[in-house]
């Protein structure tokens, strides 16, 4: 990949890249500056904000990524494609088929360490599946970061996230001050067995003990990217409990659910609140069919790695192992300024067919 003897390919790759970084000048990457909690590796804690750095040599990071059929992933792509042209660290990044194409992830790391990238940042599709390849590229001296939730291993350099457990508390704390402490709510949790899911679900249900008149009439795990599951869960549910007073919802399904209670006119009367809310929830936002929508920096925590990455290989004394990122609020009243540029790419933007950035020579 790092090879520039044949100045076609450049050409080819130069077209194939600008689509994204055309999208990016016109849009607001200034995310320097923003305050995150950063925990070192003695074990020191500091809220302090991240900036962009320039890497010393031309480094280049393998990513691994489980798909290109979530937002949420498609918005790390272009958080790691734009902050690598904006330092000028080379990226190549590759994805798998979905959360059932662990070999295909497994396969496309060793991929990356045969390239001999000078680190690794994964999204793992299973922390258990891909322990075994993470300690091989360790023990070739590759260091290996991770986004979203981390392998098993004791290794690991870096871990950048959102917190999943505080979003699912912040967003069930909220739907239960807005029903004044009683009611009957159900949750739809998203795909059962996901480290984020369950995280979420757990955050959500400890926030839940503090209202002891706010019964869980149900709980439903399904498809968080399928609009369609919540529409017909939602129904259901509304069917079983015709006094339900809110839902809490992972994702996507929370439009479907929207939907169902704009066809039942029951928008002021149900509450709905969505945990990691898309661009597209924006519209449901803006109607009060969402009530509130909490979610996290999905885009920005891929640029903080890419810095975190570049601050190791640069050799600095003291970078921080784990940083978490805060919640962001959405509501009718703050949408017109939600930074939507700190979770999600420019509206409309896909990602590169060839996924690939290279480093600018020293």
């Amino acid at each position: 990949m790092r090879s520039v003897r044949i100045p076609l390919l450049i050409v080819v790759l130069a077209a194939l890249i600008a689509p994204a970084f055309v999208a990016a000048q016109a849009y607001n990457d200034d995310w320097q500056g923003i305050m995150a909690e950063s925990i070192y590796p003695w074990g020191k804690r500091l809220w302090e904000p991240w900036e962009r750095v320039v890497p010393k040599k031309p480094y280049r990071i393998g990513v691994s990524i489980p798909s290109l059929g979530s937002p949420y992933f498609v918005n790390q792509v272009y958080g790691y494609l734009t902050e690598a042209q904006a330092t000028g660290v080379g990226v190549t990044i590759l994805a798998a088929k979905g959360y059932e194409d662990l070999q295909g992830q497994v396969s496309q790391i060793e991929n990356l360490i045969n390239k001999k990238v000078d680190a690794l940042a994964i999204a793992p599709i299973s922390a258990e599946g891909i322990a075994a390849i993470v300690n091989v590229a360790i023990q070739k001296k590759i260091p290996v970061y991770f986004l979203g939730e981390a392998a098993h291993t004791k290794n690991l350099t870096g871990y950048a996230s959102e917190n999943d457990y505080d979003l699912g508390f912040r967003g069930m704390d909220w739907l239960c001050r807005n029903l004044k402490g009683r009611g009957k709510i159900a949750i739809l949790a998203g795909p059962a067995g996901n480290t984020y899911t369950e995280s979420i679900n757990k955050g959500a249900r400890a926030a839940l003990k503090n209202y002891p008149d706010v019964k869980l009439a149900d709980e439903k795990w399904g498809d968080s990217e399928d609009p369609a599951v919540g529409q017909e869960l939602a129904e259901n549910l509304l069917n079983a409990t015709p006094d339900l007073n809110g839902f809490l919802v992972v994702e996507a399904q929370v439009h479907g659910v929207a939907n169902t209670l704009k066809e039942r006119k029951l928008t002021d009367k149900v509450a709905c609140v969505a945990v990691y809310p898309f661009q597209e929830t924006i519209p449901y936002v803006r109607d009060g069919s969402v009530d509130y929508g909490v979610t996290g920096y999905s885009l920005t925590n891929a640029r903080i790695l890419v810095n975190m990455i570049i601050r190791n290989l640069n050799g600095e004394p003291e970078v921080p192992r784990y940083v978490w990122t805060p919640g962001l609020d959405m509501t009718r009243e703050s949408i017109n300024t939600f930074p939507r540029f700190h979770v999600w790419a420019p509206e409309g933007w896909q990602p590169p067919s060839f996924m690939n950035v290279e480093p600018k020579k020293k």
